[in-house]
Order: structure tokens, then sequence, then C-alpha cells
């Protein structure tokens, strides 16, 4: 029987800060200036995720409310921003808010509100955003049932979610458990957990307090309460290597095969989805219950 690795909010805000922020090893240009910014932003749509900007649908939510949970280095709310979305962003870090305010201002681009915010208790109304989108953040925090009951919350009714989760794909059975567990012998140094192998095998830097892996059936059920919910798997590009200015990829043509045989729905490393706030029903009146049976 697996056992339950509670985490504690502060380890994970802890490990997501300094050397650990996502995405900043894409550029080697001067860090914090726009052509820094610019290069991760390239890397990103380009070279790491080449679906991302599809599955994001930065062109489509002119005018909408759009929250990001975990902004980061802001990349994303940027071309949010660029699209005429009325963008906020949260993430657990003040370096991150202030990375993304400035990647912001930089481009003389408008934002609505950007805070230190905990993505289980977000400090908004019922009922405000049009669209909540969150990329690889949320099976990092300690308890992503209550982050997901949070995103649900903040919606507005048939409002839409568009989140990333990390799937039991090639990467998780090759890299994490064959190759981490089982022949470096992680699993059993780890006593026998395959939690903290998880944890230490799916980043970068190693040893994160708290990563979450899912099929698709405990998908299906965080995301219970929505309306039509989309679910693919995306990415297989990389080597077993992955790290800090050295990301090596399959060749083309490898990719290629992958993708003409449906591999990559089967054991792309990432969840996509997408799915649509449903609303609970209403109560009837007195009226309307008297009037139903005339």
């Amino acid at each position: 029987m697996r056992r339950k690795i509670m985490t504690k909010l502060d380890e994970v805000k802890d490990y997501w800060k300094g050397k650990n922020v996502p995405q900043q090893w894409y550029s080697k240009k001067t860090p914090l200036t726009l052509a820094w910014f610019n290069e991760i932003s390239m890397k990103r749509y380009k070279v790491y995720y080449e679906y991302l900007a599809d599955l994001m649908e930065f062109e489509f939510h002119s005018g909408e409310k759009v929250l990001e949970i975990g902004c980061g280095l802001g990349t994303d709310l940027v071309e949010y921003a660029k699209n005429g979305s009325i963008v906020t962003g949260v993430d657990l870090n003040e370096d991150q808010i202030n990375f993304t305010k400035l990647n912001l201002e930089l481009r003389n681009l408008p934002y609505s509100e950007l805070k230190v915010a905990n993505a289980e208790k977000l400090p908004f109304d019922n009922n405000k955003f049009d669209l909540v989108v969150s990329f690889g953040v949320l099976h990092h925090t300690p308890n992503t049932e209550k982050a997901i009951e949070e995103v649900y919350r903040v919606l507005k009714d048939d409002g839409t979610a568009i989140i990333m989760l990390y799937a039991r794909g090639w990467k998780h059975y090759i890299k994490r458990c064959l190759i981490s567990g089982i022949l470096l012998g992680k699993f059993f140094r780890y006593g026998f957990s395959w939690q903290k192998v998880y944890n230490d095998a799916s980043e970068v830097h190693g040893n994160s307090p708290k990563t979450g892996v899912y099929t698709k059936r405990q998908v299906k059920k965080l995301f219970k309460d929505f309306k039509n919910l989309e679910l693919s798997k995306k990415r297989m590009g990389e080597f077993f290597e992955y790290k800090p200015y050295n990301t090596y990829k399959f060749p083309k043509f490898v990719i290629n095969l992958f993708k003409f045989f449906n591999f990559e729905s089967l054991l792309g490393e990432n969840w996509l989805i997408r799915a649509q706030k449903k609303p609970f029903p209403k109560e009837a009146s007195l009226f309307e219950v008297i009037f139903k049976h005339y």
C-alpha cells in the first residue's frame, strides 16, 4: 500500500523560488530585460511546449476576466493582455509577482490585479472570472482537490478552466518509476514510497515537496463538478535528461512517428484539461412549484 506523503504549503512556497523559479533557464540573456522575457516566451511556445498557444486560447478571450494561478514570470498573462483580456495573476511567491508585473510593464500592458495568494484559498469573490488557467502548478499544491474546487468557485457560470496536470505517461513510467525508482534504487532508499520518488524525479532541480501524477480516472474525479470536460495527453519530445540550459529533444522524425502511431495520446506526460463550470440548479420558487402542477 502506498504511503500518502503530506506536505506543508510553506515547503512548496520555499521550493519554488530563487534558482527554482520555472522558465528562467530558457534564456542566457541579461535577466529581467525585455530581451530576456522575449526569448523565454519564444522558447516556451516554439520549443518546449509547441501545443501551448493553441491550448491557452490567447486570442479568444478579449474583454474577458482571466485569472492565472501560478503566474511565474508572467509569460502567459502577457499573451492574454496583448489580446485584450483583463488579466489577474496569483502566485505563492512575491518574486514571481514582481517578475510578472515587470514583464507586463515593460510592454505597457495593463493588468487588473497581481497578488501573492494560495491556490487552495483564492482571495476572490464567487463567480468572478470568465477564464481560469493554470499550467503545471496545481499538482504541486498540497491539496489539489481543494485548489480545483477554488477554480470552480471563482469561475462564472459556464466559465472555462484550462489546466495542465502531470499524467502517468512515458516519463512517469520510464524515467520516474523504472530509472529513478528501480535502477537508481530510490524506491528502496525512500522507504518504498513511490510518492517520494515522484517528488524527487519530476522536476529539474529534484526533491519537489509535492508532485501529483494523475490517471484519467483521477482527473475526471477532480473535475466531477464541471461540464464539457475535454482531456488529451501531450508532450513526448524530450530525452530522459532534462537540465537547466540543456534540454535535449528527440529527432523530428521520431516525434513524427510518435504522432503517426498516436503514441502521444497514450504516453504523453501532460494532461491538457478544458472544462466549463456547471451551474448548480436553482431552487424553484413557490410560484414555480404551484405553476408546474397546472
